[in-house]
């Protein structure tokens, strides 16, 4: 059996979800939302988001675009998403999300695999689910897989292995969408002709995703030149000390380091690689004809709207898919709940390092060979990938190319 994507990335866009769900607090009065995209498969898998403003339509935007996640990366797993719409500096906010993963409970415990988003972090999750009585936000993996409750938590203390001697905040839970994104980075400069020493990167966006990225590419000696948060915008042609940007933590606002510039001037940064590591819509037709950079490797969802990625294509600047570039997460649990033994934590990390260089690559050749969009190009890779409704979710995938 198998079922269909629509034949243009548009009308994919167009598709309404299988599955939404709608809370609202009985203290506080905000409201929620669970959505999952397709009903294909015995599990969905997204992350939790804590913002102002979110609404039902967007978490159905992110949870169809973790779909795409899931179908480029050839896994067996439903796109979903959750969120509620409340300010993250509410000094409530942890019970606020007790409360409503308490009426996801359901569904954690069957059929979503959750993950953090947003101004959520997997530590926050773990906590909450753990004083509701539930073990781990990625529980339904287990049941998914057809493992006991302890053979999966054996496997998932893999997560919390210590990945980088000299940074010990950077679990393998941390670090592996991040890695992704620098793994990406690092396939499209190889595409470019351009050595990972000469490189210069510009990172919009200096949260989780972007730090763990800007790790891995200085270890390749790729130089950051230019840093932007909210609020600001460092640079150094030289190349930024890393410790200024891993010193932004979890709030994501980096230290003052030189003359600051406007947070909008990380756009018009002069570099070779923009990492969009921010929030949706960063980059849009209205800002996009400031972009001088040769290609932009987004690492949040849905950073470049689809009109900026035409008007980019049209300067000869390359869009890698955000679904591509931002996969990295699930690669990574195909990485570490593929394989039928426990994996080491850096082979955890090879395997996404080696499929994303694959997609990335495959996604390039087919948009030059076609003339399509990047979008449109992984897309189609997307519907060519097989379905399997009868699978576990992971599979081994110890040597396998991608499917």
């Amino acid at each position: 059996m198998s079922a269909s994507l629509p034949a243009t990335l548009d009308l994919f866009r167009q598709e309404p979800p299988a599955l939404a769900m709608e809370y609202t607090d009985p203290a506080l009065g905000f409201r929620g939302w669970f959505v999952r995209h397709r009903l294909d498969h015995r599990l969905c898998a997204g992350g939790m988001r804590v913002a102002a403003g979110l609404t039902q339509a967007h978490v159905a935007d992110m949870a169809r675009n973790m779909t795409l996640k899931m179908r480029i990366a050839g896994l067996n797993v439903d796109g979903a998403k959750c969120g509620i719409d409340l300010d993250p500096r509410h000094p409530d906010k942890t019970a606020a999300m007790e409360r409503f993963l308490a009426a996801l409970a359901p569904y954690i415990t069957t059929t979503y695999s959750l993950g953090p988003d947003l101004n959520v972090e997997m530590d926050e999750l773990s906590a909450a689910l753990g004083r509701l009585g539930i073990p781990s936000p990625k529980v339904a993996v287990a049941r998914a897989q057809g493992w006991t409750t302890e053979y999966f938590g054996e496997r998932s203390r893999l997560l919390a292995a210590k990945v980088f001697p000299h940074e010990p905040g950077w679990t393998l839970g941390r670090l592996r969408a991040g890695y992704g994104v620098a793994a990406a980075a690092l396939a499209v400069l190889d595409h470019l002709g351009i050595p990972p020493r000469e490189a210069r990167v510009a990172v919009q966006g200096c949260g989780q995703v972007g730090q763990g990225a800007v790790l891995v590419l200085a270890r390749h000696g790729v130089r950051i030149t230019a840093a932007g948060d909210a609020e600001k915008t460092v640079a150094d042609p030289a190349g930024i000390d890393l410790r200024v940007i891993t010193s932004a933590g979890r709030t994501g606002l980096l230290p003052e380091y030189g003359a600051c510039l406007p947070r909008e001037a990380v756009l018009a940064a002069a570099c070779d690689l923009l990492l969009a590591t921010a929030v949706e819509a960063s980059i849009t037709e209205d800002n996009a004809h400031h972009l001088r950079c040769r290609a932009v490797v987004p690492g949040a969802n849905l950073a470049v709207t689809p009109g900026a990625e035409r008007l980019l294509a049209a300067h000869n600047i390359l869009v890698v898919p955000d679904f591509v570039a931002g996969c990295g997460g699930s690669l990574s649990m195909e990485g570490l709940y593929g394989p039928e033994h426990h994996p080491s934590p850096q082979a955890v990390l090879d395997h996404v390092a080696a499929k994303m260089r694959t997609l990335v690559a495959d996604t390039i050749t087919l948009a030059r060979d076609q003339r399509l969009l990047p979008s449109e190009a992984a897309y189609r890779l997307c519907r060519q990938r097989p379905f399997h409704r009868e699978l576990p979710p992971y599979i081994d995938c110890h040597g396998c190319p991608p499917n």
